[in-house]
C-alpha cells in the first residue's frame, strides 16, 4: 500500500512574543473516554457496543503503566453518561456552564493526550464532524465547528475511534484546521477515520499494539499502520491530521513524534492529511 499526504497552508499574523513550551517540559496527563451504552433514559441514540469502554480502559491502562514507571503523571477514564458535550466545548464557543473543556481531570483540554471511542458523523456542506456523547445533557453531539477549540490548555494529541471523525471532504474545506485550532494552539495531532470504521474486539488488539509502538515515535504513522483494514466491500480508513507551520515539522511529528517525545510543530497555520491511498470506506469517497 502507498501512504500519501496532502497539505494546506493558511496565512497568519506574526506571533509577537508567543512562547511555545516543549511538551517534554510539561506534566503529562491522559483522559480516555468510552461510550458503550446508547438509547436509554438520558442517553444518546446509537447502537450499544461494550467494546467502546473496553478500548478506553486499554488506552488508560497503557498510560497507567507509564505512570507506575515514573514516566507519566496522571490518567483518568470517563465512561458512558459521564462523557458530556460540555467537556468538549471551549468557552470561546459555548455558553457559561456548558463550556468545560478545561475542567480538572475531565475536560479534553485538561489532558495532553486523549482517546475516545464512540459513534460519529460528518457533514460536507457545513463542513464538520461530530462525536456522539454519552449523555443528552446539554446535547448529544460535540461538533468540531460549534464546540471544539483544542490546545488552549494542555491537549497535544487526540485519538478518535469514531466513524467519519476525520473525513477528507471536511479537511479539504478547511474544516479541521479552522475549527480545532488557532495559530497559538498547542494541539498537534487529530488521529481519526475517513468514512465509517468497523468495530469489535480486534480494535482493542490493534490499539494495544499502537500504544506500545508509539511511545517515542510514529504517533501518526503507527495509527494508520495499525487501524487500516482492507474490507471485502468497504475499508477502514484511518487518517492522521497534523497541524503546524511547515510541512517538515508536521511530517516530523507524524513520523517521529510519540507520547514521550512530542515535537513542536510551531504555529498552527497549516495542516497535513496523511492516509492510505486507494482506501475506500462507506460514507466517504475513495481516497486518491
Amino acid at each position: 500500500m502507498k501512504i500519501r499526504t496532502q497539505k494546506k497552508q493558511w496565512l497568519a499574523g506574526a506571533l509577537a512574543g508567543a512562547l511555545l513550551v516543549p511538551a517534554a517540559a510539561l506534566a503529562n496527563e491522559t483522559h480516555a473516554y468510552g461510550i458503550a451504552n446508547f438509547g436509554g433514559s438520558g442517553q444518546c441514540s446509537g447502537s450499544s457496543h461494550s467494546v467502546h469502554t473496553q478500548t478506553a480502559s486499554a488506552f488508560a491502562s497503557y498510560f497507567t503503566s507509564l505512570r507506575n514507571s515514573g514516566l507519566w503523571s496522571d490518567v483518568r477514564t470517563l465512561s458512558n453518561m459521564n462523557v458530556t458535550r460540555d467537556l468538549w466545548t471551549d468557552p470561546a464557543k459555548g455558553a457559561v456552564g456548558e463550556s468545560n473543556d478545561a475542567a480538572l481531570n475531565a475536560g479534553v483540554d485538561d489532558a495532553d493526550v486523549i482517546f475516545i471511542h464512540t459513534h460519529g458523523g460528518h457533514e460536507v456542506s457545513t463542513p464538520r464532524s461530530s462525536l456522539v456523547m454519552g449523555s443528552s445533557n446539554p446535547s448529544c453531539s460535540a461538533l468540531t465547528d460549534s464546540h471544539m477549540r483544542l490546545g488552549n490548555g494542555k491537549l497535544d494529541i487526540a485519538v478518535i475511534k469514531a466513524c467519519r471523525s476525520g473525513n477528507i471532504e471536511v479537511w479539504e474545506r478547511g474544516g479541521y484546521r479552522q475549527q480545532l485550532v488557532t495559530a497559538t494552539s498547542g494541539f498537534s495531532v487529530w488521529n481519526a477515520f475517513h468514512g465509517d470504521s468497523s468495530c469489535g474486539g480486534f480494535v482493542k488488539d490493534y490499539l494495544e499494539d499502537y500504544l506500545e509502538d508509539s511511545r517515542n515515535d510514529g504517533v501518526g504513522e503507527n495509527w494508520i499502520d495499525e487501524a487500516y483494514d482492507w474490507g471485502v466491500i468497504y475499508d477502514d480508513c484511518p487518517v492522521s491530521i497534523v497541524f503546524g507551520d511547515s510541512k517538515a515539522k508536521r511530517k516530523s511529528m507524524y513520523e517521529a513524534g510519540g507520547w514521550r517525545d512530542r515535537k513542536n510543530t510551531g504555529s498552527k497555520t497549516g495542516s497535513s492529511y496523511f492516509y492510505v491511498s486507494g482506501c475506500n470506506p462507506d460514507n466517504g469517497r475513495k481516497l486518491p
